[in-house]
């Protein structure tokens, strides 16, 4: 077994100011506590914190991180985690993305990247195993992700590359960036750090290989995993349709009133008229990802790389929007420029009720909002350009509600971001509930619990399922004691948990999306993790791994001014919601019970106490971070 196995032992930090390269060695006590990727990232950037520092400051850190498991075979790890503190909200979070980013890492030698300072002029850092350069960016500085990736690549070769678009390099607060034309990485505005740095791309690559400490083992689990994953029922299924067989959107737009549009996002549709080919993450047995191809009409030839089909199809949801193909161009023009499809569809449906409602009117706006393709192309225009009104959008919908009170008070927003999961309409599950908890707000991250829409049936397997995340006997029976009892289970303490799961599957490295983890449970990856690493943590430990990261995440937080008055459920939750011909109340997940402010907080009220949290300000108590071994971080 070689001194590393699982992780290289190496962080590579870059000061873009002074143009200097440093190693770190890590220290393996540290990879005991936080594993890696989600919770590693946590513990370099408490390490390196000033708090209050200006997100698109030269100070802000960039820690772009990765799990032990990644660089395997295990399947499905490939995650990239990023964190840093972000200009949408002012909160610091990890976001995570895909494809081939993380993979590249880890066989360059590194487990971290810590990126501060800025550029003298627009740059892309180049790392190719121990060789790391900040290049002139001055060719591709201007050009979309999609025509800057495809430079990069066919310049240096088979890598992985995380880019912005004009939006970032215009310091869109909500600019995103893209790994290899296809995943999403940084909603919330990692885009516009990375332009406020110069950086315009990261391009990595490497050839060195990941040790394993007990490879018997770990090949024995690894064909146990295969075989289960090539006998599943379903998994010609996914692999044909990937996340739009998970994901209803035809219902979504039959309740919506759009009934004509149905077949246009049909299954039959995307296989006749919209699939190119599926493509797949290092590792990945299911090829979750999507090529789409508009084989005919105004876009014909138009060729869009995406984490999902899902993505434009939830955008055709926009009434002005007439066919598919429209959906798919817009939003290939927002991956181009670095913006996020969920707020631009979001933000352009509210615009053009604030107009019909006479809050915001032309002589503001200088244009007359409507739901169509062209004022939504106009609309990516002008945010990712900073042109005219698109200068007060650029600023993220706190920019929006500045204009006055009204428009704050309509807007659906948790913590700057626009809300993603409307429990109205999908009910008040775990994902539901964690946009108003987590530091980042609203988001679509989760690590999963069985409360979707439609679980109700599937009750019986409660708790099977919450064996299968980890969940300890004693918080089981807490949470099938809710506080009103004809509601099933307790919201509130599961999320703690399914939190807890998502941690775990992030820092490892492995796909939190249900086509990969419906195969693994908490046993089966601590018996992964400890067979690549070597390093034999037991349950507890392993578990109380990703409680830490989560009370970390929360200090640093905690130190810019968050508090439980910040996790605040919408005051619009609370009224009904017209979808369509339907008017909707927000109900507990089995859709039998209305879950009211008051329950609500109740709630919220269980979640701290399943934290350890104090209950009245929401933030860990001096004896919960003193038995996590986190005091030190207090001061």
């Amino acid at each position: 077994m070689s001194e590393w196995s699982g992780y290289t032992g190496t962080i590579l930090e870059i000061d873009l100011t002074s143009r200097k390269t440093f190693s770190i060695k890590e220290n393996k006590e540290d990879l005991r506590q936080f594993l890696g990727g989600f919770g590693m990232n946590c513990k370099l950037f408490a390490d390196r914190f000033v708090p209050k520092v200006d997100p698109l400051s030269p100070e802000n850190f960039v820690i772009i991180g990765t799990g032990p498991l990644v660089g395997t075979i295990t399947p499905g790890a490939s995650r990239t985690v990023v964190i840093s503190k972000f200009p949408a909200t002012g909160a610091i979070a990890n976001s995570c993305g895909s494809m081939s980013f993380g993979f590249q890492m880890k066989q360059a030698g590194y487990d971290h990247v810590i990126i501060h300072g800025r550029a003298e002029k627009p740059s892309y850092l180049l790392i190719i195993d121990d060789a790391v350069e900040i290049r002139d960016a001055s060719k591709i500085w201007g050009k979309d992700i999609v025509n800057s990736t495809n430079f990069l690549k066919k310049k240096h070769g088979s890598s992985g590359v995380i880019s912005i678009g004009q939006a970032g390099e215009n310091l869109v607060k909500g600019a995103l960036t893209l790994i290899d034309n296809t995943s999403t990485l940084g909603r919330g505005g990692l885009g516009a750090i990375l332009g406020s740095k110069n950086v315009k791309a990261i391009v990595v690559k490497g050839k060195r290989g990941i040790d394993i400490a007990h490879p018997t083992v770990f090949n024995e689990l690894y064909e146990k995993f295969m075989e289960r994953v090539r006998n599943y029922p379903q998994r010609e299924s996914w692999l044909s349709l990937g996340m739009l067989r998970s994901l209803p959107i035809g219902m979504l737009l039959s309740l919506k009133g759009q009934k004509t549009k149905v077949k246009q996002v049909s299954e039959r549709t995307y296989l006749k008229k919209i699939k190119a080919r599926r493509i797949a993450c290092p590792s990945c047995p299911m090829a979750d990802k999507d090529i789409l191809l508009i084989k005919e009409g105004e876009f014909q030839g138009l060729i869009n790389y995406t984490s999902s089909v899902i993505n434009p199809f939830l955008m055709f949801t926009l009434e002005g929007l007439k066919s598919h193909d429209e959906a798919i161009k817009a939003f290939d023009l927002i991956n181009r420029y670095g913006l996020d499809s969920l707020t631009i569809t979001a933000l352009l449906e509210f615009l053009t009720q604030m107009q019909e409602k006479g809050i915001l009117t032309e002589d503001i706006t200088g244009i007359k909002f409507s739901t169509d393709y062209k004022s939504l192309e106009r609309l990516i225009k002008m945010i990712a350009f900073r042109k005219g009104f698109g200068n007060i959008l650029a600023e993220g919908w706190e920019g929006l509600a500045e204009l006055n009170e009204k428009i704050r008070e309509e807007m659906l927003v948790i913590k700057g971001l626009d809300v993603v999961f409307e429990p109205r309409l999908l009910r008040l599950g775990t994902m539901e509930f964690e946009q108003v908890v987590n530091p980042k707000g609203a988001h679509i991250a989760s690590g999963g619990s069985p409360t979707y829409v439609g679980a109700a049936s599937s009750i019986d397997k409660f708790e099977t399922h919450f064996h299968r995340m980890g969940i300890p006997n004693d918080a089981i029976k807490r949470i099938f004691n809710p506080p009103k009892k004809d509601l099933l289970i307790d919201i509130g303490r599961l999320t703690r948990y399914s939190e807890d799961w998502y941690a775990l599957l992030t820092s490892l490295g492995l796909c939190a999306r249900a086509q990969m983890n419906r195969f693994y449970n908490f046993r089966l990856i601590r018996e992964i993790y400890n067979s690549v690493t070597g390093f034999n943590l037991s349950e507890d430990e392993f578990r109380r791994t990703a409680e830490r990261s989560w009370n970390l995440l929360k200090i640093l937080n905690m130190k810019e001014g968050f508090s439980r008055k910040n996790d605040k459920f919408p005051s619009n939750w609370f009224k009904p919601l017209r979808y369509g011909k339907l008017t909707l109340e927000i109900k507990d997940f089995t859709g039998e019970t209305r879950i009211t402010e008051e329950l609500a907080i109740e709630l919220l009220d269980n979640y701290y106490d399943e934290r350890g949290w104090d209950k009245e300000n929401g933030l860990p108590t001096t004896s919960k971070l003193k038995q996590l071994n986190l005091e030190r971080y207090l001061t």
